[in-house]
């Protein structure tokens, strides 16, 4: 069994060689370690074949990891995790690498661990994360479960072609532009996530509990759909047909650009990742340049420079935290496990910043916000109850 000490060592190791920063003698360290066994290299090889591990690796630059270990340590001393022991997540430490500092958590995990071996290690109920899934409500009124990966699917509508590889939803107009007033919805529930390939060829991708509306075939004048809950657009570029999205009160203009729109609650947040958009709330408008997020509110619309990879990390596989409160945290953590949160006390106010893999089950998720909150959790059934912690 690894001691503390190993954990911390190994742990800093993967990291300075995801960052390209071991020493000659750390890199025949790491080799050594690399050999001791197969999982050791299963772990690293899942890392370097992560296609945005960088964004991770950017992020670890910012924690200061002796004084994390050191607050790691105080905690274990004196709040010992009553779920999953501290020394059973040494012990299996080949799978995951855990790194605290004060009002920071990063929580890489790696999937290589079967979700029956996780749960026989933590000794309680789990909830899976959420997956691909969806439902297509056709303008004929059929409704299309799209569970499966690959369908091949009929409408009535001569002019589109409809099909799902890979869990991919795709429609293929037969003619570029109709008069049909038909429209289709698609709609995912908690715990799911789906991607899209409209007709014109914009893709997008829906977050959890979210929906599109669109068209059958768009119009001669423009491309217009309607958002509820949250997506990242990779707009076809099309000068004579702008693209635009309604959602809540607001409206996004695009002619083709990439960018993510979060109207979950009764203000809405639209992050511009590549081009420009215009957004339009009430009698206010406002042209957004990359790396710039419009805040639409009651009328009111503000922008502001941002992180954009927090706005489109859900999509990449992550939850990406950055001076985040807790219920902020926890809400993302409802839609995305399909639970409810219950508060035994007021939520602290305090922000808390790191990364947590989607591919994660909830109980790790739990337990990571436990030691870096001060909170406690406890699951039963569908719900989660938060216990603040004075």
């Amino acid at each position: 069994m690894e001691t503390q000490h190993n954990f911390k060592h190994t742990s800093e190791l993967i990291i300075k060689f995801l960052k390209n920063e071991l020493s000659d003698k750390e890199k025949a360290e790491f080799e050594l370690w690399l050999k001791a066994s197969p999982e050791n290299t299963a772990l690293v090889e899942y890392f370097r074949n992560t296609e945005h591990v960088q964004q991770e690796v950017n992020y670890l630059d910012a924690v200061d990891v002796n004084k994390g270990w050191e607050e790691v340590s105080k905690q274990i001393v004196h709040t010992p995790l009553k779920r999953l022991a501290w020394t059973k997540i040494i012990r299996y430490s080949a799978a995951a690498i855990l790194i605290i500092s004060v009002g920071i958590g990063v929580y890489i995990y790696s999937a290589q661990l079967k979700s029956k071996e996780i749960n026989e290690i933590a000794g309680v109920q789990d909830i899976m994360p959420g997956s691909k899934k969806a439902v297509l409500e056709l303008a004929d009124g059929s409704v299309i479960d799209l569970s499966d990966t690959n369908l091949g699917l009929a409408a009535k509508d001569d002019n589109v072609a409809i099909g799902v590889k890979n869990g991919v939803l795709a429609f293929s107009a037969k003619r570029k532009t109709s008069n049909s007033d038909g429209y289709n919805i698609l709609r995912t529930p908690k715990a799911g996530e789906y991607k899209m390939i409209l007709s014109d060829g914009t893709q997008v991708w829906l977050n959890a509990a979210s929906s599109l509306r669109f068209p059958t075939n768009f119009n001669k004048h423009e491309r217009r759909v309607e958002l509820t809950g949250e997506a990242y657009f990779e707009v076809a570029h099309n000068k004579a047909l702008p693209f635009i999205v309604s959602f809540n009160k607001t409206e996004v203009e695009v002619l083709g650009t990439h960018f993510n729109i979060s109207s979950y609650q009764t203000y809405s947040k639209t992050t511009l990742i590549e081009g420009a958009i215009k957004v339009s709330e009430g009698t206010s408008q406002r042209l957004i340049k990359p790396g710039q997020q419009a805040f639409t509110y009651d009328g009111h619309l503000t922008v502001r420079a941002v992180d954009t990879y927090k706005s489109i990390a859900w999509k990449e596989g992550v939850f990406y935290f950055k001076e985040d409160r807790i219920k902020d945290i926890l809400d993302q953590v409802s839609r995305w496990y399909d639970v409810d949160i219950v508060y035994n006390g007021e939520p602290n106010r305090k922000r808390y910043s790191g990364t947590i893999r989607r591919q994660a089950t909830l109980s790790q998720v739990l337990e990571m916000l436990k030691t870096v909150s001060d909170t406690e959790y406890s699951l039963k059934g569908k719900t989660v109850t938060v216990n603040i912690n004075k």
